[in-house]
């Protein structure tokens, strides 16, 4: 359970923080949010997620008045509320506090929200264990919303499939996860789906594309299919929280292990941006 939380200037725990029932983010899901990973008081690559969660807020027409510092004095002052060893940093905003109706409310401001979650990072050879699902989301699947329904079910199979993720599959090409990005290496090239409107971009699938390129490993953004999939050298997913990691299995038949170096080379080269970058 996360340890603070904060709303709208108020802080505390999370537990016994309210949050208005004409929120809209109550009965829409109108809003949008952002995650990082932070050691200690340092979240990594913050302006990565700030920039995409203005992208989000742009898209949705959110008239969000805070300015990047001063969004970053609040996330900071929450870190260090919580004075926590690791932990995941969520920040979501909605769109106001107003009546229901579809129609956006007029001269309404925007709710911001925070917690701090305690977060023990996993080991860093822990490999996992995927199923596909099929990707029946909408087409801004590129904002990242407070609307995860889709999302929340496919992990839930996940979980009860005793796997990691659902990897989602439209039209017979992988699009992504329910809460990573996914790339497959074959033939020595990387491979992810492009940054269209069928995919979040991560910001650690952009750290990664740039580990490729400075690693001497070609990459390519292009749509996979299911049985590429399937068939890979290996199959990495990224993600915030997550890092890079390797599957061991899809849909409970054993894949990959034929690129270990690339993908140790890739591993390798992430743990040391996010050390070097989180250092106290």
């Amino acid at each position: 359970m996360p340890q603070i939380g904060w709303y709208n200037g108020m802080i505390g725990n999370p537990a016994e923080m309210t949050v208005p029932m004409l929120d809209r983010a109550v009965y829409f899901g109108d809003g949008c949010y952002e995650a990082c990973l932070a050691v200690g008081t340092n979240a990594f690559h913050l302006d990565a997620h700030i920039d995409r969660f203005r992208r989000s807020l742009n898209a949705l027409s959110i008239p969000f008045s805070y300015g990047s510092d001063a969004l970053k004095d609040v996330l900071y002052s929450c870190l260090a509320a919580a004075n926590e060893p690791s932990a995941v940093l969520y920040w979501q905003v909605s769109r106001a506090t107003a009546p229901r109706t579809h129609a956006f409310p007029k001269d309404a401001e925007p709710n911001l929200l925070v917690t701090v979650t305690p977060k023990t990072p996993l080991p860093r050879e822990r490999t996992v264990k995927l199923i596909t699902a099929e990707d029946v989301r909408y087409a801004m699947c590129d904002v990242k919303t407070l609307n995860l329904i889709p999302n929340i079910l496919a992990n839930q199979r996940a979980a009860s499939a005793g796997a990691d993720e659902a990897v989602f599959v439209r039209d017979g090409i992988v699009t992504e996860g329910s809460h990573t990005n996914v790339h497959i290496l074959k033939n020595g090239t990387l491979l992810t789906h492009p940054a269209d409107n069928r995919i979040l971009a991560g910001v650690t699938r952009a750290v990664l594309l740039e580990l490729a390129g400075e690693s001497g490993i070609p990459a390519a953004e292009r749509a996979f299919t299911e049985d590429e999939l399937k068939c890979a050298d290996e199959v990495l997913i990224t993600s915030s929280t997550l890092g890079v990691r390797r599957a061991e299995s899809i849909d409970g038949i054993a894949t990959g292990g034929k690129a270990e170096a690339l993908y140790r080379t890739l591993a390798q080269a992430y743990e040391r941006i996010f050390d070097r970058e989180t250092r106290a």
